[in-house]
């Protein structure tokens, strides 16, 4: 049994779920706590989720988590409190648990409580066996479709792809001693898609409409680099083709970028794998492409390293013009390792991530996330 394969399934299970929960809100600033009492909590229900496809249900499964249900109502009597679990047997359909069924299910652990004690906890406790994953997922992009900016199932997938990320990045982002920020409300939601600037394209789009219909949304949502603004590109563990390296990749989204550049360019900063970090700065150079990398391989230097280019303009007669002749240098390379120790980014940068985790200095500005794409389909999107 794949081991690791049902606990990404699993998880993924659970942040649909949470999606689903909080977007079926009637009101909008109501909190929904991700992973603190338990899965899911909220001012009137507390919540454990579990995903066992590959399971057949057997009492002893879920005395687990109906023990801890259990010792949550006898701290707070008030609430519901729900197992929501699939297995290979028992699917759709909600399950009425009897005094008899749950002393089945608590074994040896039914003894712990009293029968006045489970009889309260059998009137506010509730077992429910969902749909099949797949069906939750298009249950949970429906909802996406109910908001007003959304207009297709597509845009549902897109939307979707950037709120698993963001509640992902809840609990991650918040560590045991945080838990209080682990909660999230619709109204966050809808603000957050409808006026952030965030971007985050998961596999989740492609596993579901396919491989052309993932690109063409990217084709249509990716934000190419601004030409006179600063823009990083981190690049992560992207699948080399044989045609196109990362090296030459990299190299032809600087010419990209300078194509019909004016005076006012600012160059790309690119974040390369250390792994890779020699093989790219050695194919600029045979290419003749002047880059900065604040001396990293000597000492690194943050000041060299965010020094502007000296750039020439070309001439209209005997005037200067606004398109750019020469620069000093065309693109700022740098190792993940040295960019670790950077201690402020300098601006206020557009940031695009290939395969790669958004950084701690990005915090909640302009940035996209690519997932999924070679580096031909990569170099297609500049």
């Amino acid at each position: 049994m794949d081991g690791g394969y049902y606990a990404i399934k699993g998880f993924e299970y659970q942040v649909d779920k949470s999606i689903l929960e909080v977007l079926s809100c009637n009101d909008i600033n109501q909190e929904i706590a991700i992973e603190q009492i338990q899965d899911l909590n909220t001012e009137s229900f507390v919540m454990q989720i579990k995903y066992k496809e590959a399971t057949k249900l057997i009492p002893s499964v879920i005395r687990k988590p109906i023990v801890q249900l259990i010792e949550e109502f006898k701290a707070d009597p008030t609430k519901d409190y729900i197992l929501y679990c699939y297995f290979s047997d028992l699917n759709g359909y909600s399950s009425n648990v009897d005094s008899a069924y749950l002393d089945k299910i608590l074994g040896i652990e039914s003894s712990n409580y009293s029968a006045q004690d489970k009889t309260q906890f059998l009137l506010k406790f509730k077992l429910i066996f969902s749909e099949t994953f797949h069906n939750q997922f298009q249950s949970t992009l429906v909802k996406f479709q109910e908001f007003d900016f959304c207009n297709s199932k597509d845009e549902a997938l897109f939307f979707y792809s950037i709120v698993t990320d963001f509640i992902r990045k809840k609990v991650t982002n918040n560590p045991p001693s945080q838990t209080q920020d682990r909660k999230v409300t619709k109204k966050e939601i809808s603000e957050y898609l409808a006026n952030g600037r965030k971007i985050v394209f998961t596999s989740a789009f492609k596993e579901y409409q396919g491989e052309q219909a993932y690109f063409r949304l990217l084709k249509e949502r990716f934000n190419k680099p601004i030409k006179n603004q600063q823009t990083f590109i981190i690049l992560g563990d992207i699948k080399e083709t044989t045609s196109t390296s990362i090296s030459s990749m990299v190299y032809q989204i600087i010419e990209n970028h300078y194509y019909r550049a004016n005076h006012d360019i600012k160059p790309l900063n690119f974040v390369i794998p250390d792994i890779k970090i020699g093989e790219v700065k050695k194919y600029l150079i045979r290419e003749e492409s002047i880059y900065n990398d604040g001396f990293e391989m000597i000492e690194f230097n943050e000041k060299l390293f965010y020094a502007l280019p000296v750039i020439n303009r070309k001439m209209s007669g005997k005037k200067a013009s606004s398109s750019l002749s020469r620069s000093s240098f065309y693109s700022r390379i740098i190792s993940k390792s040295s960019f670790e120790k950077l201690t402020e980014i300098d601006g206020n940068p557009m940031w695009i991530l290939l395969e790669s985790e958004k950084h701690f200095l990005i915090q909640n500005i302009n940035y996209q996330i690519i997932n999924g794409l070679n580096t031909d389909q990569t170099l297609k999107l500049f």
